[in-house]
């Protein structure tokens, strides 16, 4: 394959679609004109949900869901790569599925669990997707602030995590002479259902109020708020255009000043 296509032309291919990050990226590369979006994720009816909103405009692209658990390595042929054969060239991957399960260092079941979908996923999904990328494609990886820090009662998402980086930056050297640029987003506390889940979860294992402890989130950030999901969206669209061509191997930390640059 030649080149990456015009924007007009273009199809993404987004993980993790159905809430969050992953379907505020999707909304957002609607509303940049790409000719169509194949999105992928394990909750069949919101994904449903958000592929409806998606078509219903005049100009709209064309809109492709696959309900699958990107963790299962042999879902990515039975049920993924028909759907990409069919819409292909695939011009930019957005691998943003994820999940935040918190676990304790001995839980074998949780380690395995929360590194097949965070890590292990994007990997089956990247290596599909790059049958049928054009050169100059893009890859954008959402990894998070827990990809350069710790955190207590998350061993397996920090380990994925940082992780994700590495493989960010493996993989760019790997694809920089096709052009493929790949990079990564670390998201801080970003207002989405799986942070107000964390949280929750959060205020239950110290037996306090959500409520307050996201006021005391929000309190310890320079800008006293929450990064919204709009905003990370707007960061991936950017990292997937042309203006991004000399931006590969790159963690992009988007954390409302909370890591102070770290």
């Amino acid at each position: 394959m030649n080149g990456l296509n015009p924007s007009s032309s273009r199809t993404i291919l987004i993980t993790g679609a159905a809430q969050g990050i992953g379907a505020g990226t999707a909304r957002w590369f609607r509303k940049s004109g790409v000719r169509s979006l194949v999105l992928v994720d394990r909750a069949g009816p919101i994904l449903e949900a958000v592929a409806k909103d998606l078509r219903e405009s005049a100009d709209a692209p064309t809109v492709e869901t696959c309900v699958m658990d990107i963790g299962r390595r042999e879902a990515m042929a039975t049920e993924l790569r028909p759907l990409l054969e069919r819409q292909a060239p695939v011009d930019v991957l957005v691998n943003s599925a994820g999940i935040a399960d918190e676990n304790e260092p001995e839980d074998v079941d949780a380690w395995h669990r929360i590194l097949n979908v965070n890590l292990h996923g994007a990997y089956y999904a990247t290596v599909e997707a790059l049958r049928w990328m054009p050169d100059g494609g893009r890859i954008i990886n959402v990894s998070s602030l827990l990809g350069r820090a710790g955190k207590i009662r998350n061993t397996a998402y920090c380990a994925s995590k940082h992780a994700l980086l590495g493989f960010t930056k493996g993989l760019a050297l790997d694809l920089a002479s096709r052009r493929i640029t790949v990079n990564a987003v670390l998201p801080g506390w970003v207002d989405t259902p799986m942070l107000q889940r964390e949280l929750h979860q959060q205020a239950a294992f110290i037996g306090s109020e959500p409520e307050h402890l996201i006021r005391k989130a929000q309190r310890q950030m320079p800008l006293k708020r929450f990064v919204t999901v709009d905003e990370v969206a707007a960061l991936i669209g950017f990292l997937g255009s042309d203006d991004a061509a000399g931006l590969t191997a790159q963690g992009y930390t988007i954390d409302g000043g909370y890591t102070c640059g770290m």
